[in-house]
Order: C-alpha cells, then sequence, then structure tokens
C-alpha cells in the first residue's frame, strides 16, 4: 500500500439535481447504512476548515440513510433547499443516521460539516496529507469505509497556506473510500511519457527529491504500460503517478490514493515501491476487496505483480533483488518470527488493525502462492488468469475464493491445495510448485 491543483470538480450532481420534497412531510432520523452511494462530490477548504459533501444516493424506498463522520462537526444536512432531520449516533458521534424522503430517482444530499486534524495517519494531518486507510474516511468526510463499498469522486480543495494542493478532480469509476486524498505541497512534475493506451504517467517530488524521482520512477510508465496491456484498461483516469509524502523518516511504502498514489519521501527512489503502488490501480482499487479478510487478494497479488511486471519490463538485474528481499521474509517466518494466516476463512469477523491481519505476511505468502501458482501453470497460463479476473470483477467487489475459481477455471488446475497451504496456514510451506 502503499491529486491537480486548482482543477473544478466536474459532474457529482448539485442542488439543481435535487429531487422537490413536501416540507410538510418529516422523516425522522433513520439508520440505513445499505443505501447506495452513487457519487461523492467533496469541496474542501483547507483554510476554513470546513468542507461540503454532495452525496448522491441511488433511488430506493428506504427513508434512511448513514455515514461513518468520526469527528467531523455536521453542520447542516439538506435536499436542495430543504433541510433534513439528522442525529449523530455514538461515543463521540462516529454516525450520521438522516431522514429521507423515499424516491424514485436517485436523492442528492448536501451535507456542511468542519473537520479537525488527525495525525496518527486517520485522516487529515497537519503536514498537510490525507491518510485514511482502512477506516478512518469519516475524519475527512461522510463515508462507507466497507472496503467493498464503492463510489465515484468528484473534488475540490481550496485554501492552502503555501504550495499546491494535489488531488484528482474526477475519479470515474467506483473507488473505496480511502483512495478519495489530497495532498499540499512545493512539488514539481516529473513527466514520464505516455503509454500505448494514452495514459499519462509522471512523478510530483519536491526540489531536493529530482534524483530520488528519476530512480524510483525509472520504470514506472513501462510497468503501467504493461498492466494495462496485460491486464486490462485502466479505470481511474488518464493521468497518473506517485506524488512524494512528508510522512517522516520512518514511514518507508506508499498508499494506493489513485490515480495520483502517494509514496512516502524515503521510499520515491524505490522502483518496487512505485510500481506497487502502481498495481493497485487493478487489483485493491480496480477490483474492490469484498470483506478484510480478503486483504491478500489486494496485497498478496500487487506484491507478486511487483516482481512480475519489473522482471518482464526491467529484466533480472533488477526484478531479483525484489524476489530476493521476499525470501528473505519468508525465511524468517519459516522459522517463526511473524508468522501467521494470511486469509482467515471469514467474512465480516476480522479487524484488519486489531487483529493483527494488517502484517507482512499476507503480502509475502500471497505472493508466493502466485509463484508457486505459476510454478505449475506456466506464466502466459497465470497471466491470462489475472486478466480473465481483472474483466470479469473490475469495478466490483470480489474475494480471494473468486480468485481460485479463476485460476481453475483458465488453467484447468485447481490451486484449492496450494492456498490452503500457503494462504490459510499458520506454518510457512517449502518454496517451489503447487502440490
Amino acid at each position: 500500500m502503499v491529486a491537480l491543483a486548482a482543477l473544478a470538480a466536474c459532474g457529482g450532481g448539485d442542488d439543481g439535481d435535487a429531487t422537490d420534497i413536501d416540507a410538510a412531510v418529516v422523516y425522522p432520523p433513520t439508520a440505513d447504512l445499505m443505501r447506495d452511494v452513487v457519487d461523492t462530490t467533496l469541496a474542501v477548504d483547507l483554510a476554513a476548515r470546513s468542507a461540503t459533501a454532495t452525496i448522491t444516493l441511488a433511488p430506493s424506498t428506504s427513508t434512511g440513510a448513514s455515514f461513518e463522520i468520526g469527528s467531523l462537526e455536521i453542520r447542516s444536512v439538506r435536499v436542495g433547499d430543504q433541510p433534513l432531520q439528522f442525529a449523530e449516533v455514538g461515543p463521540v458521534g462516529e454516525q450520521l443516521d438522516i431522514g429521507v424522503p423515499p424516491t424514485t430517482e436517485p436523492l442528492v444530499l448536501t451535507i456542511e460539516y468542519g473537520w479537525r486534524y488527525h495525525d496518527n495517519s486517520n485522516g487529515v494531518a497537519m503536514a498537510g496529507y490525507t491518510l485514511t486507510w482502512p477506516y478512518h474516511c469519516g475524519n475527512v468526510f461522510p463515508c462507507r469505509s466497507e472496503p467493498s463499498d464503492g463510489t465515484t469522486f468528484h473534488m475540490t480543495v481550496s485554501g492552502a497556506a503555501t504550495g499546491m494542493a494535489l488531488y484528482p478532480a474526477e475519479i470515474p469509476d467506483q473507488a473505496p473510500s480511502y483512495m478519495a486524498a489530497w495532498i499540499v505541497g512545493d512539488f514539481e512534475r516529473m513527466d514520464l511519457g505516455t503509454t500505448a493506451a494514452g495514459t499519462r504517467v509522471a512523478m510530483w517530488h519536491r526540489a531536493s527529491e529530482a534524483t530520488a524521482a528519476a530512480a524510483g520512477g525509472a520504470h514506472l510508465r513501462a510497468s503501467f504500460e504493461w498492466m494495462e496491456e496485460n491486464l486490462g484498461a485502466y479505470r481511474f483516469g488518464d493521468e497518473v503517478g506517485t506524488v512524494s509524502a512528508n510522512w517522516g523518516a520512518g514511514a518507508f511504502g506508499g498508499m494506493e490514493h489513485h490515480p495520483y498514489w502517494h509514496v512516502g519521501s524515503v521510499a520515491l527512489g524505490d522502483v518496487s515501491v512505485n510500481v506497487h503502488e502502481a498495481a493497485h490501480g487493478w487489483f485493491g482499487n480496480g477490483v474492490r476487496i469484498r470483506c478484510w479478510e480478503d486483504f491478500v487478494l489486494s496485497e498478496g497479488t500487487v506484491e507478486f505483480l511487483e516482481w512480475r511486471v519489473l522482471d518482464e519490463v526491467a529484466g533480472a538485474s533488477v526484478a531479483d533483488p525484489v524476489w530476493a528481499r521476499l525470501t528473505t521474509e519468508v525465511d524468517a517466518m519459516r522459522n517463526g518470527n511473524g508468522n501467521g494466516v494470511a486469509w482467515p476463512q471469514s467474512c465480516g469477523e476480522v479487524d484488519i488493525l486489531d487483529d493483527g491481519l494488517f502484517s507482512r505476511v499476507p503480502y509475502v505468502k500471497g505472493a508466493f502462492f502466485y509463484r508457486a501458482v505459476e510454478a505449475r501453470v506456466g506464466r502466459a497460463m497465470l497471466d491470462a488468469a489475472l486478466r480473465t479476473f481483472y474483466g470479469r470483477y473490475g469495478g466490483q467487489a470480489a474475494g480471494m475464493a473468486d480468485m481460485l475459481d479463476v485460476i481453475e477455471e483458465v488453467t484447468g488446475f485447481d490451486p484449492s491445495a496450494c492456498a490452503q497451504a500457503w494462504l490459510a496456514s499458520t506454518t510457512v510451506p517449502a518454496a517451489g510448485a503447487c502440490p
């Protein structure tokens, strides 16, 4: 895991699209976290620490809509000019329940709110970036943090005291809530070229980071092009790239805020980190995970692709050290240092942070699972399975079990025993082909 400044938001609905409602009918605040969110449009004022969320709901007979709001100060909720009743529930108002009219057309809610800074990787940091993975989006905007939920986004971010705010004006396909992000800094754009599909690839860095950006982005355009050609079309825009995030000296890694993913400044020069975050455009974002238990479908797949793609576009001199690092990690796990289950056999029962699933285990054991499958079925067949999976589930949520089904369908090989050995067990099998 690891947007452009001064761009105007487009689409996403506004008050003129709002459904007329009868002011004489009062809809009391009602909990409903299942209302389908079609689009989320955010207008954020950094100077005032305030924002407006314009949220388009799909038609429904329900008279409720609920969102996670964390520490937000909700000031008003309305449809057009008509105020709606709302209530904040939970120990510190973690959930916003709204009374809404039933409609046969999309319903556009306008929510005015204030926000505050959070400097524990859980909201808007005073250093100028947002970081909300896995379930802190409610500290930035009214949201749903379930990884299976997806919505399109439109954004404007204004009021930066210095520098520029970098963010996507639009995320045009359904995306998980943590993908919407901004970052403020004195950035310079390094053009890396355009892929055959027409996607512009770049690095955004500070003046002192030009050398690191050139090193870290050396194979980024070619890698992105390979994924477009071999996995499927990218879903989140025609300009992409890495943005240097000043997370601090110990923060090595990145966060998949596509189309402008953030990479910690200390990792900016690392080729594999940049490719890793780019690959989340296909797995983790392009295909969302169904439950946190399916975390390996995102991180394990991408960790494998990090090596696979670099082996293809950069050669063994670049890719071999990536796999050597993974081998060192898996050997340490085999010796009892931090090993665990990469794929819990449940759905909705695991807290990814509190229950320890967020570790290197899903990354490393996931990568070794795919390498073992590749050794069994061949590189071309595994590539075809990954392409088929993305073509089938792109823009949707899926689970690791779906990946196993597609691998068997495409290759004729049942990977269940291999998945049990590498992903569902607390032990580490010997490296090599699947049984």
